[in-house]
């Protein structure tokens, strides 16, 4: 089944905990103030989901990787925004339009930081992450093999780096897969997607694992 809904609007805040990089982490999902809301109405699935594959995307857990932000001990500075836990054992419908939300927004705003970080204090001022946020704008989400959904979003986001210089995000399209113990993402920034009839981005053909968990079920799990 595909779901379809125009004007989600996102407005982000901040969460505070730094997340290491090395070796596994315990997880245990992510707050419930920050999970996105999102309604959402039920049409035929149509076009770029009957495009879906039988099998989960073929990846390899030692590659899953993510942006993982350090705190940064400036004043006004945004903290690391923390990832969303495992997903549900059967993700489908809003829920699965809210675990993709919840990703991506702490995907790019932790790419953010560590790409705009620069704690020089040798007579110049530093460099830091003060405010981020996007904005989706559609979405799309089907369902996927072995009880796993296929999520795609339509974004642009702004932010502002410390003394307070602003950028903004063109247009964005990514897709998550969303199963069980993985979740794999690709990502275009094509202007002339129209994000009906083809399975673009395709996490099968050009998509990255970005999270890995040991085990089945609800139980305390590990992200790789």
């Amino acid at each position: 089944m595909e779901i379809t809904r125009r004007h989600l609007v996102q407005a982000l805040g901040t969460i505070g905990a730094g997340l290491s990089t090395a070796g596994c982490l315990t997880f245990d999902g992510a707050d419930s103030t920050e999970t996105p809301a999102a309604t959402a109405t039920p049409t035929p699935a149509t076009g770029w989901a009957t495009q879906i594959p039988e099998t989960p995307p073929n990846v390899s857990c030692s590659a899953a990787s993510r942006p993982m932000a350090e705190p940064v001990d400036r004043k006004g500075a945004l903290a690391a925004r923390r990832y969303p836990g495992r997903p549900p054992s059967e993700p489908a419908g809003e829920g699965a339009v809210e675990y993709a939300t919840a990703f991506e927004l702490a995907y790019r705003q932790n790419a953010e930081m560590l790409a705009n970080t620069d704690m020089t204090t040798d007579g110049e001022s530093d460099s830091y992450l003060t405010q981020f946020d996007i904005s989706v704008q559609n979405f799309w989400v089907a369902s996927g093999p072995a009880n796993s959904a296929v999520v795609r979003l339509q974004y642009v986001g702004s932010g502002t780096i410390h003394p307070g210089t602003d950028f903004d995000y063109i247009t964005q399209y990514v897709t998550y897969y969303i199963g069980s113990t993985r979740v794999v993402r690709a990502r275009t920034t094509r202007n002339d997607f129209d994000g009906a009839d083809a399975l673009d981005p395709d996490p099968w053909e050009n998509g990255n694992p970005v999270a890995c968990f040991e085990g089945e079920g609800r139980t305390p799990s590990k992200l790789l």
